[in-house]
């Protein structure tokens, strides 16, 4: 600043005062500066640890609800005949996260969760959060093999889809093959490739036409039905023509006891002939002496 000076020598008082005001004013507005930006500064951080409190707090409480409240308490097993409910609660809860029922529903609801293979379809809602429904659709029992104590039951395919001593109702009872693989969830195999694929085509008919033998027995390469008191003779090969015509037969036999031969028996050819047992030597000499 250039200073100025009167006639006496004196510095110009006013230009003086003036710079040193604007000098001041300036500092001033440095110092009051200064605080307000820090302020700024301190209460951004306040507010980002408060945001950082109040989400994480949240993230707890929706947690513990999650943990808590979901905790499974009851498993309600529909649908099932031959599985048995453990087994079924087994295979709901594989692992240690399966003690919660939002994990659960989730496993399910994207395919991951375990479905044993004697079921179609394994279905998992939730009755409450704390309440699994587990609904199941088995696989059909066509039939069962007889090893010592144990019967291996088996579906349409010959997978073996339950092993016990008790015998169902409904089932087929099937003898005179040999089988390997009867573990419980093995496929069943057979040396007689061509039979044993006419056995399992058999059961699954007569499954079908709610026909309920007494057994099916293979022999010497044939299947026969036992049907009441007759033997149902199908031959070698089976369709589901043939077994269609079993129940109006059986109905017009009635009581009679016999063989029903169908082995020749197709679309092309409707040849069926019924056998009459004879009666025993016995019997005819106690009608003799009855006259």
């Amino acid at each position: 600043m250039t200073r100025r000076m009167d006639r006496n020598g004196y510095y110009d008082r006013y230009e003086y005062d003036r710079y040193e005001h604007d000098r001041y004013e300036r500092d001033r507005y440095e110092r009051d500066r200064r605080p307000v930006r820090r302020k700024r500064k301190k209460r951004k951080g306040a507010n980002l640890l408060y945001m950082f409190a109040v989400s994480f707090l949240g993230i707890v409480i929706v947690s513990l609800v999650v943990i808590l409240l979901f905790k499974v308490q009851k498993i309600e097993i529909k649908g099932n005949n031959y599985c048995t409910s453990k087994q079924i609660k087994d295979m709901v809860q594989n692992d240690k996260y399966s003690v919660n029922a939002l994990y659960i529903l989730g496993k399910y609801m994207t395919d991951r969760g375990e479905v044993l293979p004697c079921f179609e379809s394994v279905r998992v809602t939730l009755r409450a959060p704390w309440h699994v429904k587990v609904e199941v659709k088995e696989k059909t029992i066509v039939g069962y093999l007889t090893q010592g104590e144990e019967n291996i039951y088996f579906d349409k395919e010959g997978l073996v889809v339950y092993v016990s001593n008790e015998v169902l109702e409904g089932p087929t009872c099937v003898e005179g093959i040999s089988v390997k693989n009867t573990k419980l969830y093995q496929q069943m195999e057979s040396s007689d490739i061509g039979i044993f694929e006419a056995i399992l085509e058999t059961t699954q008919e007569l499954k079908k036409y709610e026909i309920t033998p007494k057994k099916l027995k293979c022999k010497d390469g044939n299947i026969y039905l036992h049907i009441n008191n007759v033997s149902v003779s199908l031959g070698n090969t089976v369709s589901a023509e043939k077994i269609a015509q079993i129940p109006p037969i059986m109905e017009k036999l009635g009581r009679s006891k016999g063989t029903l031969h169908m082995e020749n028996y197709s679309d092309s050819r409707e040849t069926i002939t019924f056998e009459k047992k004879k009666a025993s030597k016995k019997k005819e000499n106690d009608a003799e002496k009855e006259n």
